[in-house]
């Protein structure tokens, strides 16, 4: 009686003995593949893991290609192996395949694209209002759908704000014309939004941003048909913001005192407008609006986090410049240019890990900011982007990847945050999971640790205790 070797748990009826352990080690090749893709799914780690992770999803895209020409083929575990291989190969494409790993990125994306219906622009309105409308979808695609979103009291008057502040950040931005033009414009243009033929050519790098700025009159035509009440916050800030622009043409960002205000400026002053224009629609407490700290910290809270995370493309620009404020980076480097060479990579972590954590010295103020909301459409507008910011600031953190390509969060991702993000439980629940995904990433080594540590604490305690956290 002849005796036969053990085979292997999983068997298939149509592959010879001899061949089933060669079948069932494609499986475990292929199911390994899986599994590695999954434990590395954030993509932050390092570019031996991710060579070795790639290499070992290719090895068995190979096995599987050359085993049926030398007539070794097993239908089921070709099949799975090719499947398997594939996903954990794109997985580690995160910016387009990443979430093929995260199953609830994937069941939201589906959700999405067959239930999401954009935000028409409202009818029975003027060519002006029409081309204003138009113009915001054109500029922001992410702010445009949730601002079509809100009340209907809110709605022009936010979309008016947003295009002049657009029509200031683009005059600004534009490195081409001298400082001294730039700032007679950025100076004036709040008295400039009441002429209602008010156009500027010259300005802008993007065409949808020119073609704004050469057809302002529109846009002011439709500024001033709203109600004075919110005239006169939009030309306020206006008046602000183009001041405190044309003060940083000529003023480098040097202490953290400067990169305080330069954000304030640039996006403070957003939060400002946009809590004055809420408190005015009478759709929030009088009181909305009292609390400085609160809406200076929403600015700065995203605008810190667009600074961190554009470190690569502000550098790259044609005229480049960095606010990243040197009082920081002169910790580490000692020019911020540096901190893309290799050779410098520890200290560009470091100075990078010092930036998150300064962000993240405002995320309590906004909790408390989104929580002092009453109105859905409003809260939905301001916890979206907020949302958006913690999660950049978790893939960001300890990522040497913001040094050498951009980095965004996952479509998959922020299509999750945008369907869960309509209430004070859902938002409380985003900022503890993302507090924890820094926290698990914070080297014991890196010189803000024990800071970064302290404010995570700090912001979970807030959140566990919360009476609208539900675990």
């Amino acid at each position: 009686m002849s005796s036969l070797s053990p085979l292997p748990l999983i068997q298939h009826p149509y592959v010879a003995a001899e061949n089933q352990y060669l079948a069932f080690l494609l499986e475990i090749t292929a199911f390994l593949s899986l599994m590695i893709a999954i434990f590395y799914r954030d993509a932050k780690v390092s570019q031996r893991q991710r060579f070795y992770a790639r290499a070992f999803s290719l090895t068995g895209l190979t096995l599987a290609y050359l085993l049926p020409l030398v007539g070794i083929y097993f239908p089921e575990s070709y099949i799975f192996l090719i499947v398997c291989s594939i996903v954990a190969f794109l997985s580690f494409s995160p910016r387009n395949f990443g979430y093929l790993v995260n199953p609830q990125e994937v069941w939201a994306m589906i959700l999405f694209k067959l239930t999401y219906v954009v935000p028409p622009i409202p009818s029975n309105i003027d060519a002006d209002q029409t081309y204003s409308y138009k113009k915001l979808t054109q500029v922001s695609r992410s702010f445009s759908a949730v601002i079509l979103h809100l009340n209907e009291e809110l709605r022009e008057s936010i979309c008016i704000f947003y295009l002049v502040c657009r029509g200031l950040d683009s005059i600004e931005d534009d490195m081409a014309p001298p400082a001294e033009s730039k700032s007679v414009w950025l100076k004036s243009f709040h008295e400039k939004i009441y002429d209602d033929s008010f156009t500027l050519k010259g300005f802008g790098e993007v065409a949808h941003e020119i073609d704004l700025l050469e057809n302002q009159d529109k846009v002011n035509r439709v500024f001033l048909g709203l109600k004075e009440k919110y005239q006169l916050v939009i030309a306020d800030v206006a008046k602000q913001m183009g001041d405190g622009m044309a003060k940083y043409l000529t003023k480098d960002v040097k202490s953290i005192k400067d990169y305080n205000e330069y954000c304030w400026i640039v996006a403070g002053l957003v939060g400002e407008g946009l809590t004055r224009l809420i408190e005015a629609s009478g759709l929030e407490d009088p009181s909305f609006e009292a609390n400085f700290q609160l809406y200076n910290s929403m600015g700065l809270f995203l605008q810190k986090t667009n600074i961190t995370r554009d470190y690569l493309e502000d550098l790259e620009a044609v005229n480049p410049r960095i606010w990243w404020p040197r009082e920081i980076t002169d910790v580490y480097v000692e020019d911020v240019a540096m901190m893309k060479l290799p050779k410098y990579r520890a200290q560009a972590i470091a100075c990078l890990n010092h930036m998150v954590t300064n962000a993240i010295e405002h995320a309590i103020d906004c909790i408390d900011y989104l929580d002092a909301i009453t109105e859905p459409s409003v809260f939905q507008f301001c916890a979206i982007p907020q949302t958006m910011a913690i999660s950049t600031l978790a893939l960001c953190y300890n990522n040497y990847d913001v040094f050498k390509k951009e980095v965004k969060i996952r479509k998959g991702e922020a299509v999750v945050l945008i369907q869960s993000s309509n209430n004070m439980s859902q938002v409380l629940r985003h900022f503890y999971d993302y507090s924890n995904k820094i926290a698990a990433d914070i080297p014991n080594n890196d010189p803000n640790a024990a800071k970064l540590h302290a404010l995570l604490l700090a912001l979970k305690t807030k959140i566990t205790t919360h009476p609208k956290y539900i675990i």
